[in-house]
């Protein structure tokens, strides 16, 4: 895998509240006759967006948005892109997230990038090799929030992404048995394993466990509902308990 030169582009996408909608966290009625189920949650939209020659230029940009004081303003996100070929849709060089007020909140640094113009490449640093533990903004336990494109849910941390430490250690394991194609250890490391839940048609809560690009993982920006919060507090509960049994019945297997 070889490295190549680029240039890259910052693209700038502000998001914001639905202005049709009153900001808080809901079980959507109508999403669960259409899809079924239906997170707690509200909804956000792409309401502008920048491209930008350099970081700077568009940190300007997103000082200036948030200056303007926008009631519907929820958050600002950068990636960096390479410029003069093709890629995989969804890829980045970079991401960087801000909050409304403008201040950058998280970044991503490892690149995402290995194939360019048809060609297996590196463009940027593809390795991910951890995280500040102690300057992390979150816990096990806390409740926060999952933004995607077009919608926010809520969720609780259980488990944190790799220390810088451990990063290390996978590091160099697997320089030590690269001919046996161990993992890459890549961006899909640097996330946060949450736990969250659906509620289904006839109203049954469904748990499920998913990771979350760092990035997208931010706090809560409303007052959250006591009964939501129990609720993902008991369903992160009910699973490390689970997890524990599973460890005491088959040792030295790795359950989830």
């Amino acid at each position: 895998m070889g490295k190549k030169k680029y240039k890259s582009i910052f693209i700038l996408y502000v998001y914001q509240h639905d202005p049709f909608d009153t900001p808080k966290y809901r079980i959507s009625k109508e999403k669960i006759k259409w899809k079924g189920d239906a997170k707690p949650g509200f909804n956000i939209c792409e309401s502008d967006m920048g491209i930008f020659e350099s970081l700077e230029q568009a940190e300007k940009a997103i000082k200036r948005i948030a200056k303007n004081d926008n009631q519907f303003l929820y958050s600002f996100l950068v990636e960096e892109m390479p410029v003069g070929g093709t890629f995989y849709t969804g890829q980045a060089l970079s991401r960087r997230r801000y909050l409304k007020d403008g201040k950058l909140w998280q970044k991503s640094a490892a690149s995402e990038i290995r194939h360019f113009n048809g060609d297996i490449v590196e463009l940027g640093d593809t390795g991910f090799y951890g995280r500040d533990l102690e300057n992390i903004p979150f816990k096990e336990g806390d409740v926060v929030e999952v933004a995607d494109r077009d919608f926010v849910h809520l969720a609780i941390i259980w488990k944190l992404p790799p220390s810088i430490e451990r990063m290390r250690e996978i590091w160099k394991g697997n320089k030590a048995f690269r001919q046996k194609m161990a993992p890459y250890p890549d961006e899909s490391e640097d996330v946060y394993t949450t736990v969250f839940y659906t509620v289904g048609k006839n109203g049954e809560i469904i748990p499920d466990i998913m990771n979350f690009a760092v990035v997208d993982v931010l706090p809560a920006s409303l007052p959250v509902p006591r009964r939501t919060a129990a609720e993902l507090r008991r369903r992160l509960k009910k699973i490390k308990d689970d997890c524990e049994r599973y460890w005491i019945d088959h040792p030295g297997d790795i359950p989830f």
